[in-house]
């Protein structure tokens, strides 16, 4: 389950996503670096329990870097509560940073190019 704690951003995200050509791929291309995929990663990241409920909720917040999330992973626990398991970004990697080379505005190394958004935890 994705919990959306800034709707602004994240409808800015989609809409750059989308003009750009990196919401979803074609069907014959690498989806990894999507942000439909990501996302959809993210939503599902822990799967469901025997009836049907999510173990996992993921937070989605606005990051400093241009296009990008932070999150927090927290998964539910047997009474219902939700405690923090994990936590990371989904980063936007391109030509404002070097595709992932580790300079402004991300900050972030990607191990091969990246052009798209990618999951650092």
């Amino acid at each position: 389950m994705l919990i959306i704690e800034n709707q602004a951003h994240f409808e800015e995200v989609i809409a750059f996503a989308k003009r750009s050509g990196k919401y979803e791929p074609a069907a014959s291309e690498e989806s990894n670096s999507y942000l439909k995929n990501r996302l959809d990663y993210l939503e599902n990241y822990g799967g469901k329990d025997a009836v049907g409920e999510s173990r996992m909720r993921v937070r989605l917040f606005k990051d400093f870097a241009p296009y990008s999330f932070g999150f927090v992973i927290e998964r539910r626990g047997a009474g219902g509560e939700h405690t923090q398991l994990l936590t990371g970004g989904l980063l936007f990697h391109g030509s404002v940073d070097g595709y992932g080379s580790g300079s402004a505005p991300t900050f972030s190394v990607t191990q091969t190019p990246v052009d798209g958004w990618q999951i650092h935890t």
